[in-house]
């Protein structure tokens, strides 16, 4: 399959290599992407360095000890609310939103004596959340029985929690609860003979399992919590504690609203930072995302458009880098192998950069760690892209406007000059009317100019061509009819046989010869009588039975029969003399090929405003390739035969037609034989 393009297709493909300079200057934007996003690290190395001095100073004056590291911390992230103590753990609930880990309480004391199978399986887990003011505690365990404390039996078993505090100053504070049923309870400080109001929490018994949702107060455990279960039901004494000792807190890690603050004093967009102790938990970070909302409240300025940001994330992202993954989970650094060192990450569709800093204070070793989000850095301090995109883009748009509207110009011009010419020659290659040249001193104006001469030098020759038979005719036309005269008179003279037999086929010769010359001439001439053709309102179905009458007479060896509504009017407007003319040619083909014994028929109808005449006869089929040249000037059909035939009776009938505005055509009938052709004549013509 040929693909075929037009002048304003080929125009604009060549205009596409235009977008050779956009590319190029996006390649000098990435290489100034490559130039800042390693001064952005230079820089945020240095402010790095600078923040380490400062977090260093503040960490020392802080209390971060390494206590108990061994035995693991407990981790309590920061929430900006106050928390409902509801005993709830939905999705409705304020820990919904907190990222926060649940830690397990083990069972350190069972009654020793029983089997393995008797042993119970219940499971205490817990997680922990801070605020400015209270630490929030929400502990649920597994299927169990309640055993609630009763007043008025203070000796019988019950179930009990018993909290173990120590904060900065190493402040040791014991709390118990003594929940006598599901709802609100009672947290009692016995380290300091001091009882909270009923509103301290909730311990609820649903589903078959406790849900206990308390608040302590944080400067009194901001340093070490521990807690201890005591599940009672007469028989099986179950201790669920944070340690199996006495003294059974653990550290506590806990992100704090100052380092936060501190963190803060850092920020830029794209940038988020962490602070994580040790162990790899996180006790302060401030988010870009959160960075960006806070500058949102604060500033007008407009976001980037989501063109230039496509732009910008297909350009500069690499897929050569490795994946970027959330570096947190529950409060926990994932990967501890990231830190002291700097790595570019790909977060589809941007760039990430993770740069960290060790912190050594109280003899302890904290990371700070940087996340740079390359895209907001670079789109926030340069107008540069989109400055060049704008600028590129228009310039673009300018000279694709302007080829396209060339191309139509040249392509509306070639159109015009293709119809002006198509409209100048007819069917038959006569000029009609030669049209006006350009006057454009271009190539298509040179192109109009020698096509123009070219249609006059083919109207002329196209004129000789119509006087040539006629030329040829008169000039042979004596030659012809002296020999002949000759041939005559040779006749008369007393000729042996062997002559005479000469004789008579220069005769012949002769004759076929003056046939010939008649053909040639009568299609001219046809054309001229049509200036003096008499235009007549006639019956058409009586012309058309003394026709009729008049070929049984001709061809005797024939039948024809004529087939027409006799009720009709068949009145039409129309040259006689030519329309009996082309009925002879019809009827002289149908002759020269229908056999004797089928007769050729005359069939007449009226169609609206036309009639259309149909001359049926049993001969054999046209060939399927030669019905659409049947009617062109010099074209035959017929086996060689003594009779000369030069293709001019039925291009004749087409001229008669074409002159009375009608229609005529061939086809062959159903079976093995015969043909049809129809006439249509408009009834009224002017």
């Amino acid at each position: 399959m040929t693909i075929r393009f037009n002048l304003k297709m080929q125009l604009l493909l060549v205009a596409s290599l235009m977008l050779l300079l956009p590319w190029a200057g996006c390649q000098s934007v990435r290489i100034l992407e490559t130039s800042l996003r390693q001064s952005n690290s230079q820089l945020l190395d240095v402010q790095m360095t600078a923040a380490i001095q400062q977090f260093q100073h503040t960490l020392n004056q802080s209390q971060h000890s390494v206590f108990n590291t061994h035995q693991g911390n407990y981790y309590a992230p920061l929430t900006d609310s106050k928390m409902l103590l509801d005993g709830f753990d939905g999705e409705e609930s304020d820990w919904k939103n907190i990222t926060t880990p649940w830690f397990q309480l083990n069972n350190y004391d069972h009654v020793a004596d029983l089997s393995a199978e008797a042993k119970p399986d219940t499971t205490v887990k817990f997680k922990l959340a801070i605020n400015d003011r209270l630490l929030y505690i929400f502990i649920q365990t597994s299927a169990l029985t309640p055993h609630y404390y009763n007043p008025m039996q203070p000796q019988r078993a019950a179930d009990q929690l018993n909290i173990r505090s120590i904060n900065n100053t190493g402040l040791v504070s014991h709390w118990q609860i003594n929940p006598q049923g599901s709802g609100r309870v009672e947290i009692k400080n016995t380290s300091q003979a001091m009882t909270t109001g009923r509103d301290a929490g909730s311990w609820l018994w649903r589903d078959g399992h406790y849900n206990i949702e308390i608040a302590i107060p944080i400067d009194l455990a901001s340093n070490a919590i521990g807690f201890e279960l005591i599940l009672n039901d007469g028989q099986i004494n179950q201790h669920f504690k944070s340690k199996p000792t006495t003294t059974y807190e653990r550290s506590l890690v806990r992100e704090e609203l100052d380092l936060n603050h501190q963190l803060a004093n850092y920020s830029q967009p794209g940038l988020s930072l962490y602070l994580l102790n040790s162990q790899y938990w996180l006790i302060g970070q401030q988010n870009a995302d959160q960075w960006i909302d806070d500058a949102d409240d604060d500033s007008d300025q407009a976001e980037p458009s989501w063109f230039t940001n496509a732009i910008y994330n297909k350009l500069f992202t690499s897929n050569a880098l490795p994946y970027w993954r959330e570096p947190t989970s529950q409060g926990r650094w994932i990967s501890p192998q990231q830190l002291e060192q700097t790595t570019w990450y790909q977060d589809s569709p941007i760039n990430k950069q993770l740069h960290s800093k060790v912190i050594i204070a109280n003899g302890q070793q904290f990371y700070l760690v940087a996340v740079q989000d390359s895209r907001q850095s670079l789109l926030s301090a340069s107008e540069a892209l989109n400055q060049l995109l704008i600028l590129l883009f228009t310039i673009i748009a300018v000279i694709v406007t302007g080829l396209f509207t060339f191309a139509s110009s040249l392509s509306w011009r070639i159109v015009q000059m293709k119809k002006n010419y198509r409209a100048a020659i007819d069917n038959d290659g006569k000029i009609m009317a030669v049209p006006a040249a350009s006057r454009l001193p271009d190539e298509l104006g040179d192109l109009s100019r020698v096509m123009q001469q070219l249609t006059i030098n083919q109207g002329k020759y196209t004129d000789y061509l119509a006087t040539l038979a006629d030329k040829l005719s008169h000039e042979l036309k004596t030659p012809v009819a002296v020999i002949r005269t000759s041939l005559e008179n040779l006749e008369l003279s007393n000729l042996d046989p062997e002559a005479t037999k000469y004789l008579t086929r220069a005769m012949q010769g002769t004759n076929r010869l003056s046939q010939t010359l008649n053909a040639l001439s009568e299609a001219n001439k046809l054309e001229q009588s049509f200036e003096y053709a008499q235009w007549q309102v006639v019956p058409f179905d009586d012309m058309l039975e003394e026709l009729t009458e008049a070929y049984r007479q001709i061809y005797s060896n024939h039948q024809f029969q004529l087939e027409y509504e006799h009720g009709d009017d068949y009145t039409i407007n129309l040259a006689p003399e030519l329309i009996v003319q082309l009925l002879d040619k019809l009827i002289s083909n149908a002759v020269d090929y229908a056999p004797v014994d089928q007769p050729i028929r005359f069939k007449l109808n009226k169609i609206n405003t036309q009639l259309q005449l149909s001359v049926e006869n049993q001969g054999p089929h046209f060939s399927s390739d030669n019905i659409p040249q049947l009617f062109d000037s010099m074209v035959s059909n017929r086996q060689l035969s003594d009779t000369p035939h030069l293709g001019l009776g039925l291009h004749i009938v087409k001229l008669i037609s074409d002159f009375h505005h009608g229609n005529i055509n061939a086809r062959n009938l159903p079976g093995d034989k015969g043909v049809i052709f129809e006439l249509l004549l408009p009834i009224e013509h002017k």
